[in-house]
Protein backbone atom coordinates (compact mmCIF):
# COMPACT_ATOMS: atom_id res chain seq x y z
CA UNK A 1 0.00 0.00 0.00
CA UNK A 2 1.67 3.07 -0.84
CA UNK A 3 0.98 5.98 1.80
CA UNK A 4 0.14 9.55 -0.16
CA UNK A 5 0.12 12.72 1.37
CA UNK A 6 -3.61 14.19 2.22
CA UNK A 7 -3.91 17.88 2.73
CA UNK A 8 -7.30 17.52 5.01
CA UNK A 9 -8.04 21.06 4.31
CA UNK A 10 -8.61 20.40 0.96
CA UNK A 11 -10.89 17.27 1.35
CA UNK A 12 -12.92 19.72 3.68
CA UNK A 13 -13.93 22.25 0.95
CA UNK A 14 -14.43 19.59 -1.19
CA UNK A 15 -16.83 17.67 0.88
CA UNK A 16 -18.65 21.68 1.58
CA UNK A 17 -18.75 22.56 -2.23
CA UNK A 18 -19.77 18.86 -3.54
CA UNK A 19 -21.84 17.50 -1.05
CA UNK A 20 -24.56 19.34 -0.08
CA UNK A 21 -25.25 18.53 4.37
CA UNK A 22 -28.77 16.73 3.15
CA UNK A 23 -27.35 14.24 1.25
CA UNK A 24 -27.18 10.59 2.51
CA UNK A 25 -23.01 10.64 1.60
CA UNK A 26 -22.13 13.69 3.73
CA UNK A 27 -21.76 11.43 6.76
CA UNK A 28 -19.34 8.97 4.79
CA UNK A 29 -17.63 12.04 3.40
CA UNK A 30 -16.79 13.31 7.04
CA UNK A 31 -15.23 10.00 7.63
CA UNK A 32 -13.15 10.51 4.83
CA UNK A 33 -11.99 14.13 6.42
CA UNK A 34 -11.45 12.57 9.69
CA UNK A 35 -9.16 9.87 8.13
CA UNK A 36 -7.10 12.04 6.09
CA UNK A 37 -6.34 14.58 9.14
CA UNK A 38 -5.69 11.45 11.29
CA UNK A 39 -3.28 10.39 8.67
CA UNK A 40 -1.86 13.79 8.23
CA UNK A 41 -1.51 14.01 11.98
CA UNK A 42 0.09 11.06 12.00
CA UNK A 43 2.68 11.55 9.14
CA UNK A 44 3.67 14.83 10.09
CA UNK A 45 5.43 15.99 13.57
CA UNK A 46 5.84 19.09 14.80
CA UNK A 47 8.32 21.15 16.49
CA UNK A 48 8.05 20.84 20.07
CA UNK A 49 9.86 24.34 21.22
CA UNK A 50 7.89 26.18 17.85
CA UNK A 51 4.64 24.98 19.41
CA UNK A 52 4.85 26.12 22.76
CA UNK A 53 5.09 29.46 20.52
CA UNK A 54 1.88 28.40 18.93
CA UNK A 55 3.61 28.18 15.97
CA UNK A 56 3.10 25.18 14.12
CA UNK A 57 6.46 23.91 11.85
CA UNK A 58 7.26 20.29 11.06
CA UNK A 59 9.92 18.78 13.01
CA UNK A 60 13.06 17.80 10.78
CA UNK A 61 15.34 15.96 14.25
CA UNK A 62 14.21 14.15 17.05
CA UNK A 63 15.76 14.79 20.44
CA UNK A 64 15.70 11.24 22.20
CA UNK A 65 16.63 13.13 25.65
CA UNK A 66 13.59 15.51 25.50
CA UNK A 67 11.40 13.71 23.55
CA UNK A 68 10.43 16.01 21.05
CA UNK A 69 10.84 16.89 17.76
CA UNK A 70 12.67 20.33 16.51
CA UNK A 71 12.39 22.13 13.63
CA UNK A 72 16.02 22.79 11.92
CA UNK A 73 16.57 26.54 13.68
CA UNK A 74 15.14 25.06 17.25
CA UNK A 75 17.78 22.39 16.74
CA UNK A 76 20.55 24.55 16.14
CA UNK A 77 19.70 26.81 19.39
CA UNK A 78 19.22 23.58 20.85
CA UNK A 79 22.88 22.15 20.35
CA UNK A 80 24.28 25.59 21.12
CA UNK A 81 23.24 25.39 24.96
CA UNK A 82 26.16 23.34 26.56
CA UNK A 83 23.36 21.68 28.88
CA UNK A 84 21.93 20.15 26.10
CA UNK A 85 24.95 19.46 23.66
CA UNK A 86 25.37 15.91 24.73
CA UNK A 87 21.58 15.27 23.83
CA UNK A 88 21.17 12.64 21.00
CA UNK A 89 19.69 13.72 17.71
CA UNK A 90 17.95 11.52 15.46
CA UNK A 91 16.05 12.22 12.39
CA UNK A 92 12.20 12.03 12.07
CA UNK A 93 12.59 9.00 9.50
CA UNK A 94 14.63 6.70 12.13
CA UNK A 95 11.93 8.18 15.19
CA UNK A 96 8.90 6.76 13.15
CA UNK A 97 10.71 3.30 13.51
CA UNK A 98 10.45 3.66 17.08
CA UNK A 99 7.49 5.73 17.67
CA UNK A 100 5.20 2.66 18.51
CA UNK A 101 7.83 1.24 21.23
CA UNK A 102 6.37 2.61 24.10
CA UNK A 103 9.23 2.96 26.65
CA UNK A 104 8.40 4.54 30.01
CA UNK A 105 11.30 7.53 31.04
CA UNK A 106 10.22 8.81 33.74
CA UNK A 107 9.39 7.14 37.23
CA UNK A 108 6.03 5.58 38.12
CA UNK A 109 5.45 6.60 41.31
CA UNK A 110 7.06 10.00 41.42
CA UNK A 111 6.84 11.18 37.93
CA UNK A 112 10.48 12.36 37.40
CA UNK A 113 12.61 11.35 35.04
CA UNK A 114 14.80 7.94 35.45
CA UNK A 115 18.04 9.79 35.45
CA UNK A 116 19.81 6.77 38.02
CA UNK A 117 20.59 3.51 38.56
CA UNK A 118 20.60 1.17 41.33
CA UNK A 119 22.81 -1.68 41.23
CA UNK A 120 22.08 -3.46 44.27
CA UNK A 121 18.21 -3.57 43.25
CA UNK A 122 18.61 -3.61 39.32
CA UNK A 123 16.57 -0.99 38.97
CA UNK A 124 16.04 2.75 36.68
CA UNK A 125 15.04 5.52 39.73
CA UNK A 126 14.52 9.38 39.98
CA UNK A 127 16.11 11.55 42.38
CA UNK A 128 13.09 11.14 44.95
CA UNK A 129 13.72 7.48 45.14
CA UNK A 130 16.57 7.58 46.80
CA UNK A 131 15.60 8.83 50.16
CA UNK A 132 12.53 7.30 50.21
CA UNK A 133 13.20 3.69 49.02
CA UNK A 134 17.16 3.48 49.22
CA UNK A 135 18.16 5.07 52.39
CA UNK A 136 20.55 1.84 52.72
CA UNK A 137 21.94 1.89 49.55
CA UNK A 138 25.55 2.90 49.20
CA UNK A 139 27.08 5.51 47.14
CA UNK A 140 28.82 3.31 44.92
CA UNK A 141 25.72 1.37 44.46
CA UNK A 142 23.83 4.02 42.82
CA UNK A 143 25.28 5.33 39.58
CA UNK A 144 23.98 8.12 36.59
CA UNK A 145 21.54 6.15 34.33
CA UNK A 146 23.90 7.08 31.51
CA UNK A 147 27.14 5.03 33.20
CA UNK A 148 24.52 2.30 33.50
CA UNK A 149 23.05 2.15 30.04
CA UNK A 150 26.66 2.62 28.61
CA UNK A 151 27.16 -0.08 25.63
CA UNK A 152 23.37 -1.45 26.18
CA UNK A 153 23.33 -2.26 22.70
CA UNK A 154 26.30 -4.50 23.04
CA UNK A 155 24.93 -6.04 26.75
CA UNK A 156 24.04 -9.32 27.42
CA UNK A 157 20.48 -8.32 28.62
CA UNK A 158 19.46 -6.86 24.78
CA UNK A 159 21.60 -9.85 23.55
CA UNK A 160 19.54 -12.30 25.84
CA UNK A 161 16.41 -10.45 24.56
CA UNK A 162 16.67 -10.94 20.84
CA UNK A 163 17.32 -14.73 21.71
CA UNK A 164 13.91 -14.65 24.13
CA UNK A 165 12.12 -13.03 21.41
CA UNK A 166 13.46 -15.42 18.56
CA UNK A 167 12.93 -18.34 20.94
CA UNK A 168 9.33 -17.43 21.87
CA UNK A 169 8.03 -16.82 18.06
CA UNK A 170 9.70 -20.52 17.67
CA UNK A 171 7.81 -21.32 20.48
CA UNK A 172 4.61 -19.75 19.46
CA UNK A 173 5.50 -21.39 15.95
CA UNK A 174 5.74 -24.64 17.12
CA UNK A 175 2.55 -24.42 19.05
CA UNK A 176 0.74 -23.17 16.18
CA UNK A 177 1.71 -26.21 14.33
CA UNK A 178 0.66 -28.78 17.09
CA UNK A 179 -2.62 -27.06 17.01
CA UNK A 180 -3.02 -27.19 13.49
CA UNK A 181 -2.03 -30.56 13.71
CA UNK A 182 -4.52 -31.72 16.42
CA UNK A 183 -6.76 -29.47 14.40
CA UNK A 184 -6.02 -31.85 11.36
CA UNK A 185 -6.61 -34.92 13.71
CA UNK A 186 -9.83 -34.07 14.88
CA UNK A 187 -11.14 -33.51 11.85
CA UNK A 188 -9.83 -36.85 10.67
CA UNK A 189 -11.44 -38.58 14.06
CA UNK A 190 -15.02 -37.33 13.02
CA UNK A 191 -14.39 -38.89 9.93
CA UNK A 192 -12.91 -41.86 10.78
CA UNK A 193 -16.00 -41.98 13.32
CA UNK A 194 -18.41 -41.37 11.15
CA UNK A 195 -17.07 -44.59 8.85
CA UNK A 196 -17.26 -46.33 11.79
CA UNK A 197 -21.09 -46.25 12.58
CA UNK A 198 -22.01 -46.42 8.78
CA UNK A 199 -19.61 -49.67 8.71
CA UNK A 200 -20.85 -51.09 12.23
CA UNK A 201 -24.79 -50.18 10.65
CA UNK A 202 -24.11 -51.69 7.34
CA UNK A 203 -22.27 -54.97 9.21
CA UNK A 204 -25.05 -55.21 11.42
CA UNK A 205 -27.71 -55.11 8.61
CA UNK A 206 -25.27 -57.70 6.53
CA UNK A 207 -25.43 -59.93 9.49
CA UNK A 208 -29.08 -59.96 10.52
CA UNK A 209 -30.17 -60.39 6.60
CA UNK A 210 -27.28 -63.23 6.99
CA UNK A 211 -29.58 -64.24 10.19
CA UNK A 212 -32.94 -63.82 8.79
CA UNK A 213 -32.29 -66.06 5.95
CA UNK A 214 -30.97 -68.87 7.87
CA UNK A 215 -33.87 -68.40 10.46
CA UNK A 216 -36.56 -68.73 7.46
CA UNK A 217 -34.83 -71.54 5.45
CA UNK A 218 -35.56 -73.78 9.21
CA UNK A 219 -38.72 -72.44 8.62
CA UNK A 220 -39.52 -73.50 5.13
CA UNK A 221 -37.67 -77.12 6.49
CA UNK A 222 -39.82 -77.46 9.86
CA UNK A 223 -42.99 -76.53 8.33
CA UNK A 224 -42.66 -78.76 5.10
CA UNK A 225 -41.88 -81.37 7.69
CA UNK A 226 -45.21 -80.92 10.11
CA UNK A 227 -47.00 -80.80 6.53
CA UNK A 228 -45.56 -83.98 5.69
CA UNK A 229 -46.71 -86.00 8.43
CA UNK A 230 -49.94 -84.26 8.74
CA UNK A 231 -50.38 -85.06 4.74
CA UNK A 232 -49.68 -89.09 5.24
CA UNK A 233 -52.27 -89.35 8.26
CA UNK A 234 -55.18 -87.33 6.75
CA UNK A 235 -54.56 -89.65 2.78
CA UNK A 236 -54.44 -92.66 5.37
CA UNK A 237 -57.44 -91.30 6.76
CA UNK A 238 -59.06 -90.50 3.54
CA UNK A 239 -58.31 -93.86 2.54
CA UNK A 240 -60.24 -95.43 5.70
CA UNK A 241 -62.95 -93.15 5.02
CA UNK A 242 -63.52 -94.87 1.23
CA UNK A 243 -62.79 -98.48 2.95
CA UNK A 244 -65.53 -97.90 5.37
CA UNK A 245 -68.12 -96.08 3.32
CA UNK A 246 -67.62 -99.69 0.89
CA UNK A 247 -67.97 -101.85 3.90
CA UNK A 248 -71.44 -99.89 4.58
CA UNK A 249 -72.16 -100.13 0.92
CA UNK A 250 -71.90 -103.93 1.18
CA UNK A 251 -73.82 -104.23 4.79
CA UNK A 252 -76.78 -102.28 2.68
CA UNK A 253 -76.57 -104.61 -0.42
CA UNK A 254 -76.23 -107.65 1.63
CA UNK A 255 -79.76 -106.65 4.17
CA UNK A 256 -81.24 -106.25 0.84
CA UNK A 257 -80.62 -109.16 -1.68
CA UNK A 258 -78.55 -111.57 0.13
CA UNK A 259 -80.54 -114.91 2.57
CA UNK A 260 -80.48 -115.35 6.10
CA UNK A 261 -77.37 -117.48 5.74
CA UNK A 262 -75.76 -115.25 3.38
CA UNK A 263 -76.66 -112.50 6.04
CA UNK A 264 -75.29 -114.27 8.93
CA UNK A 265 -71.97 -115.56 7.43
CA UNK A 266 -71.65 -111.57 5.96
CA UNK A 267 -72.36 -109.61 9.06
CA UNK A 268 -69.79 -111.16 10.99
CA UNK A 269 -67.19 -110.94 7.97
CA UNK A 270 -67.63 -107.31 7.39
CA UNK A 271 -67.79 -106.84 11.50
CA UNK A 272 -63.82 -108.20 11.50
CA UNK A 273 -62.88 -105.90 8.59
CA UNK A 274 -64.98 -103.26 10.40
CA UNK A 275 -63.18 -103.87 13.83
CA UNK A 276 -59.98 -103.59 12.20
CA UNK A 277 -60.64 -100.55 10.40
CA UNK A 278 -61.59 -99.12 14.10
CA UNK A 279 -58.44 -100.70 15.90
CA UNK A 280 -56.09 -98.97 12.69
CA UNK A 281 -58.18 -95.32 13.47
CA UNK A 282 -57.74 -95.68 17.17
CA UNK A 283 -53.65 -96.43 16.89
CA UNK A 284 -53.12 -93.62 14.69
CA UNK A 285 -55.40 -91.21 16.58
CA UNK A 286 -53.25 -92.67 19.98
CA UNK A 287 -50.08 -91.56 18.62
CA UNK A 288 -51.28 -88.20 16.39
CA UNK A 289 -49.72 -85.30 17.13
CA UNK A 290 -50.91 -82.11 17.07
CA UNK A 291 -48.13 -79.46 15.43
CA UNK A 292 -47.75 -75.98 15.89
CA UNK A 293 -45.08 -73.63 14.48
CA UNK A 294 -43.81 -70.67 16.93
CA UNK A 295 -40.72 -68.43 17.09
CA UNK A 296 -38.68 -67.48 19.55
CA UNK A 297 -36.34 -64.12 18.78
CA UNK A 298 -32.85 -64.39 20.32
CA UNK A 299 -32.85 -62.68 23.56
CA UNK A 300 -30.00 -60.65 22.55
CA UNK A 301 -32.07 -59.63 19.52
CA UNK A 302 -34.95 -58.71 22.12
CA UNK A 303 -32.93 -56.79 24.47
CA UNK A 304 -30.99 -54.90 21.60
CA UNK A 305 -34.50 -53.55 21.19
CA UNK A 306 -35.70 -53.25 24.65
CA UNK A 307 -32.57 -52.36 26.32
CA UNK A 308 -30.25 -50.30 23.60
CA UNK A 309 -30.80 -46.90 23.82
CA UNK A 310 -28.62 -45.43 21.88
CA UNK A 311 -26.19 -46.59 18.80
CA UNK A 312 -22.91 -45.89 20.56
CA UNK A 313 -21.22 -43.08 22.68
CA UNK A 314 -19.29 -39.99 21.09
CA UNK A 315 -16.48 -39.45 24.18
CA UNK A 316 -14.00 -36.62 23.88
CA UNK A 317 -11.10 -37.42 25.56
CA UNK A 318 -8.60 -34.76 26.97
CA UNK A 319 -4.67 -35.05 27.47
CA UNK A 320 -2.19 -32.71 28.49
CA UNK A 321 -0.05 -31.74 25.51
CA UNK A 322 2.91 -32.64 26.14
CA UNK A 323 4.46 -29.85 24.09
CA UNK A 324 8.71 -29.15 24.83
CA UNK A 325 9.36 -25.31 24.54
CA UNK A 326 12.57 -23.74 24.05
CA UNK A 327 13.80 -22.54 27.33
CA UNK A 328 13.26 -18.15 27.42
CA UNK A 329 15.28 -16.58 30.16
CA UNK A 330 16.05 -13.19 29.93
CA UNK A 331 18.64 -11.93 32.39
CA UNK A 332 17.97 -9.17 33.97
CA UNK A 333 21.64 -7.86 34.41
CA UNK A 334 21.22 -5.10 32.12
CA UNK A 335 24.45 -3.40 32.61
CA UNK A 336 27.85 -4.94 30.96
CA UNK A 337 29.91 -3.71 34.33
CA UNK A 338 28.00 -5.97 36.27
CA UNK A 339 28.66 -8.94 33.96
CA UNK A 340 31.71 -9.55 32.35
CA UNK A 341 33.16 -6.73 30.38
CA UNK A 342 34.09 -8.09 26.93
CA UNK A 343 38.07 -7.01 27.89
CA UNK A 344 39.00 -10.36 29.48
CA UNK A 345 41.44 -8.21 32.10
CA UNK A 346 38.61 -6.83 34.07
CA UNK A 347 37.72 -10.58 34.91
CA UNK A 348 37.93 -11.58 38.57
CA UNK A 349 37.57 -14.57 40.88
CA UNK A 350 36.32 -14.32 44.30
CA UNK A 351 36.72 -18.85 45.98
CA UNK A 352 32.79 -19.14 47.74
CA UNK A 353 33.67 -22.49 48.27
CA UNK A 354 35.94 -25.73 48.50
CA UNK A 355 35.39 -29.15 49.11
CA UNK A 356 36.25 -32.31 48.86
CA UNK A 357 34.23 -35.35 46.51
CA UNK A 358 33.56 -38.39 48.94
CA UNK A 359 35.62 -41.47 48.43
CA UNK A 360 37.75 -39.82 45.30
CA UNK A 361 41.68 -39.46 45.06
CA UNK A 362 41.56 -38.39 41.18
CA UNK A 363 40.36 -35.20 38.98
CA UNK A 364 36.71 -35.59 38.40
CA UNK A 365 35.82 -35.30 34.75
CA UNK A 366 32.59 -33.77 34.91
CA UNK A 367 30.57 -30.80 36.88
CA UNK A 368 27.27 -28.90 36.70
CA UNK A 369 25.87 -26.10 39.32
CA UNK A 370 21.92 -26.44 38.50
CA UNK A 371 19.39 -23.80 38.72
CA UNK A 372 18.75 -24.71 42.10
CA UNK A 373 22.01 -24.79 42.79
CA UNK A 374 22.42 -28.62 43.25
CA UNK A 375 25.98 -29.48 42.17
CA UNK A 376 26.34 -33.00 40.03
CA UNK A 377 29.64 -34.05 39.61
CA UNK A 378 30.91 -37.10 37.62
CA UNK A 379 34.34 -38.97 38.71
CA UNK A 380 35.19 -40.75 35.81
CA UNK A 381 39.20 -41.70 36.64
CA UNK A 382 38.17 -42.22 40.98
CA UNK A 383 35.57 -43.57 42.41
CA UNK A 384 32.81 -43.97 39.13
CA UNK A 385 29.89 -42.13 40.60
CA UNK A 386 27.87 -39.53 39.69
CA UNK A 387 27.22 -37.58 42.73
CA UNK A 388 24.93 -34.65 44.15
CA UNK A 389 26.17 -31.84 46.52
CA UNK A 390 24.60 -28.75 47.66
CA UNK A 391 26.67 -25.62 47.34
CA UNK A 392 27.56 -25.73 50.57
CA UNK A 393 29.73 -29.05 49.57
CA UNK A 394 27.27 -31.34 51.74
CA UNK A 395 27.21 -34.84 49.89
CA UNK A 396 23.18 -35.11 49.53
CA UNK A 397 23.53 -38.63 47.66
CA UNK A 398 24.79 -40.75 44.56
CA UNK A 399 22.56 -41.19 41.93
CA UNK A 400 22.82 -44.61 40.35
CA UNK A 401 24.24 -45.52 37.44
CA UNK A 402 25.17 -48.51 35.24
CA UNK A 403 28.60 -47.77 34.33
CA UNK A 404 31.74 -44.95 35.41
CA UNK A 405 29.57 -41.17 34.53
CA UNK A 406 31.93 -38.99 32.02
CA UNK A 407 30.95 -35.88 31.21
CA UNK A 408 27.94 -34.15 31.93
CA UNK A 409 25.37 -31.30 30.42
CA UNK A 410 22.06 -29.87 31.54
CA UNK A 411 18.48 -30.87 30.16
CA UNK A 412 16.93 -28.86 32.22
CA UNK A 413 16.39 -28.31 36.44
CA UNK A 414 15.25 -31.60 36.89
CA UNK A 415 17.19 -33.22 34.08
CA UNK A 416 20.95 -34.28 32.57
CA UNK A 417 22.02 -35.97 29.77
CA UNK A 418 25.49 -38.44 30.93
CA UNK A 419 27.83 -39.87 28.93
CA UNK A 420 30.05 -43.25 30.17
CA UNK A 421 32.81 -42.88 27.66
CA UNK A 422 33.92 -46.00 26.52
CA UNK A 423 30.78 -47.89 27.33
CA UNK A 424 29.41 -46.46 24.06
CA UNK A 425 26.34 -44.76 25.60
CA UNK A 426 24.79 -41.85 27.62
CA UNK A 427 21.91 -41.80 29.61
CA UNK A 428 19.06 -38.76 30.23
CA UNK A 429 18.71 -39.07 33.76
CA UNK A 430 15.44 -37.02 36.04
CA UNK A 431 17.65 -36.39 39.07
CA UNK A 432 14.60 -35.87 41.27
CA UNK A 433 13.30 -39.62 39.94
CA UNK A 434 16.33 -41.87 38.65
CA UNK A 435 13.73 -44.60 37.70
CA UNK A 436 12.92 -42.26 34.50
CA UNK A 437 15.87 -42.25 32.57
CA UNK A 438 16.58 -42.96 28.93
CA UNK A 439 19.33 -44.91 27.39
CA UNK A 440 21.22 -43.79 24.12
CA UNK A 441 23.29 -46.20 22.48
CA UNK A 442 26.53 -44.68 20.51
CA UNK A 443 28.87 -46.51 17.53
CA UNK A 444 31.69 -45.41 19.23
CA UNK A 445 33.38 -44.15 22.98
CA UNK A 446 30.98 -41.00 23.75
CA UNK A 447 32.93 -38.47 25.62
CA UNK A 448 32.02 -34.62 25.77
CA UNK A 449 28.34 -33.59 26.03
CA UNK A 450 26.73 -30.78 25.49
CA UNK A 451 22.63 -29.48 25.61
CA UNK A 452 21.10 -27.04 23.30
CA UNK A 453 18.03 -25.91 21.58
CA UNK A 454 16.47 -29.34 22.36
CA UNK A 455 19.36 -31.51 20.48
CA UNK A 456 22.43 -33.36 22.41
CA UNK A 457 25.64 -32.32 20.74
CA UNK A 458 28.12 -35.67 21.80
CA UNK A 459 31.74 -36.08 20.91
CA UNK A 460 32.23 -39.74 19.86
CA UNK A 461 35.31 -41.32 18.67
CA UNK A 462 36.24 -41.89 15.01
CA UNK A 463 32.74 -40.00 14.16
CA UNK A 464 33.01 -36.48 15.27
CA UNK A 465 30.26 -34.33 16.96
CA UNK A 466 27.24 -36.25 16.53
CA UNK A 467 23.80 -34.15 17.43
CA UNK A 468 20.53 -36.05 18.54
CA UNK A 469 17.20 -35.08 19.59
CA UNK A 470 16.11 -35.96 23.28
CA UNK A 471 15.02 -39.43 21.97
CA UNK A 472 18.29 -40.21 21.15
CA UNK A 473 17.54 -39.71 17.10
CA UNK A 474 20.38 -38.61 15.36
CA UNK A 475 19.68 -35.80 13.06
CA UNK A 476 23.30 -34.08 12.22
CA UNK A 477 27.58 -35.63 12.35
CA UNK A 478 29.84 -32.72 12.31
CA UNK A 479 32.98 -34.13 11.33
CA UNK A 480 36.12 -32.43 13.07
CA UNK A 481 39.55 -33.16 11.95
CA UNK A 482 40.72 -33.84 15.23
CA UNK A 483 42.06 -36.69 17.27
CA UNK A 484 41.45 -36.04 20.59
CA UNK A 485 38.56 -34.69 21.93
CA UNK A 486 37.19 -35.30 25.07
CA UNK A 487 35.11 -31.65 26.15
CA UNK A 488 32.16 -29.71 24.44
CA UNK A 489 30.51 -26.64 25.56
CA UNK A 490 28.03 -25.02 22.96
CA UNK A 491 25.94 -21.47 22.73
CA UNK A 492 23.21 -20.50 20.50
CA UNK A 493 25.35 -20.23 17.38
CA UNK A 494 28.64 -22.24 18.10
CA UNK A 495 30.44 -25.00 19.21
CA UNK A 496 33.44 -24.61 20.95
CA UNK A 497 35.92 -28.15 21.95
CA UNK A 498 39.36 -28.58 22.98
CA UNK A 499 41.86 -30.62 21.32
CA UNK A 500 44.03 -32.67 23.95
CA UNK A 501 46.82 -33.57 21.65
CA UNK A 502 47.42 -30.61 19.81
CA UNK A 503 47.07 -28.27 22.68
CA UNK A 504 44.00 -26.00 20.81
CA UNK A 505 40.88 -24.55 21.71
CA UNK A 506 38.16 -24.77 18.24
CA UNK A 507 35.35 -22.68 17.97
CA UNK A 508 33.06 -23.35 14.95
CA UNK A 509 29.68 -22.61 13.83
CA UNK A 510 26.58 -25.49 14.05
CA UNK A 511 27.07 -26.27 10.83
CA UNK A 512 30.92 -27.49 11.60
CA UNK A 513 32.60 -24.41 9.65
CA UNK A 514 35.90 -23.25 11.96
CA UNK A 515 35.43 -19.77 13.12
CA UNK A 516 38.95 -19.52 15.21
CA UNK A 517 41.94 -22.13 15.99
CA UNK A 518 43.72 -20.95 19.56
CA UNK A 519 46.73 -22.40 20.78
CA UNK A 520 49.08 -20.52 23.56
CA UNK A 521 51.85 -21.87 25.20
CA UNK A 522 49.99 -20.96 28.66
CA UNK A 523 47.80 -23.59 28.08
CA UNK A 524 49.02 -27.27 28.08
CA UNK A 525 46.65 -30.16 27.61
CA UNK A 526 43.53 -28.64 27.67
CA UNK A 527 40.61 -30.36 28.54
CA UNK A 528 37.52 -28.61 30.16
CA UNK A 529 36.12 -25.99 28.36
CA UNK A 530 32.97 -23.40 29.27
CA UNK A 531 31.66 -19.75 27.77
CA UNK A 532 30.33 -16.68 29.15
CA UNK A 533 28.05 -14.32 27.97
CA UNK A 534 30.02 -12.06 25.76
CA UNK A 535 31.31 -15.92 24.13
CA UNK A 536 34.52 -15.82 25.90
CA UNK A 537 36.19 -19.04 26.16
CA UNK A 538 37.40 -20.27 29.60
CA UNK A 539 39.68 -23.09 29.89
CA UNK A 540 41.45 -25.61 31.95
CA UNK A 541 44.90 -26.57 31.56
CA UNK A 542 45.40 -30.09 32.56
CA UNK A 543 49.94 -30.07 32.85
CA UNK A 544 49.74 -26.44 32.86
CA UNK A 545 47.60 -26.23 35.80
CA UNK A 546 45.73 -22.89 35.10
CA UNK A 547 42.20 -21.73 34.32
CA UNK A 548 42.82 -19.30 31.29
CA UNK A 549 40.05 -16.94 29.90
CA UNK A 550 39.96 -16.23 25.98
CA UNK A 551 38.49 -13.21 24.41
CA UNK A 552 35.55 -13.95 22.10
CA UNK A 553 37.35 -12.96 18.83
CA UNK A 554 40.93 -15.25 19.82
CA UNK A 555 43.20 -12.41 19.43
CA UNK A 556 43.83 -11.99 23.44
CA UNK A 557 43.88 -14.22 26.96
CA UNK A 558 44.67 -14.11 30.56
CA UNK A 559 45.68 -17.07 33.31
CA UNK A 560 43.21 -16.59 35.61
CA UNK A 561 44.23 -19.18 38.04
CA UNK A 562 47.12 -21.45 38.19
CA UNK A 563 49.32 -23.84 40.77
CA UNK A 564 50.09 -20.78 43.01
CA UNK A 565 46.13 -21.32 43.55
CA UNK A 566 46.21 -24.63 44.53
CA UNK A 567 45.43 -25.73 40.84
CA UNK A 568 46.58 -29.73 40.46
CA UNK A 569 45.31 -31.61 37.12
CA UNK A 570 42.41 -29.82 36.67
CA UNK A 571 40.39 -31.52 33.82
CA UNK A 572 36.20 -30.12 34.82
CA UNK A 573 35.12 -26.84 34.47
CA UNK A 574 31.55 -25.46 34.20
CA UNK A 575 29.91 -21.74 34.91
CA UNK A 576 26.49 -20.98 35.36
CA UNK A 577 25.86 -17.68 33.56
CA UNK A 578 22.46 -17.09 35.60
CA UNK A 579 24.06 -16.97 38.72
CA UNK A 580 28.15 -16.67 37.29
CA UNK A 581 29.48 -19.00 39.39
CA UNK A 582 32.24 -21.74 38.44
CA UNK A 583 32.15 -25.15 39.18
CA UNK A 584 35.71 -25.94 38.64
CA UNK A 585 37.43 -29.90 39.60
CA UNK A 586 40.30 -27.88 41.60
CA UNK A 587 42.13 -30.91 42.10
CA UNK A 588 42.12 -34.74 42.77
CA UNK A 589 39.18 -35.48 45.07
CA UNK A 590 38.28 -31.70 45.43
CA UNK A 591 35.79 -29.07 43.73
CA UNK A 592 35.84 -25.07 43.74
CA UNK A 593 33.90 -23.05 43.36
CA UNK A 594 33.91 -18.99 42.71
CA UNK A 595 32.41 -16.14 42.02
CA UNK A 596 32.72 -13.80 38.83
CA UNK A 597 33.13 -9.98 39.70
Amino acid sequence: MWLVPVDAHNVRLTIETKVGKDNRQFYRCCCLYSRARNMATKLTISCGPCGYDDVTKNAKKWCTDCEEGFCGECEKYHKSMKVLRDHKMISIEDYRQIQDISVNMNCEMHGKKLDLYCKKHDIAVCVVCIPSEHKACSSSDVISIDEASKNAKQSSALLDLEGTISTTIENVKHCIKDREIALANVDQDEQTIRKTITDTRKNLNEYLDKLERKLLLDLKSKHENCKSKMMKILNQLKQMEKEVEKLKDQTLQMKRFASDLQVFLGTRQLYQSVSRQVEWLKEEIRVCSKSKIEIEIHHMICSLMKEVKQYGEIKVIETITNLQLKDAKIDQAQIQIHGFSQNIHNVDMQLKQKFDIKGSEKPITGCIVLPDDRIIIADYNGCGKLMEYNNNGKHIRDIPVSDKPHSLTIVDTDCIAVTYGSSEYLEIINTKNYSERKKVKCKKYCWGISYQDQKLYVVVLQQGIVVMDLNGKTLDTIEIDVPIVYNITTTRDNIYYTDLGNNTVHCCSMTGQDILVFKDQSISNPRGISVDHNQNVFVVGQTSNNLTVIQHDGKDSKVILTDRDGLQSPSAVHYNKEKKIFCLGFKGGSVALYQLS
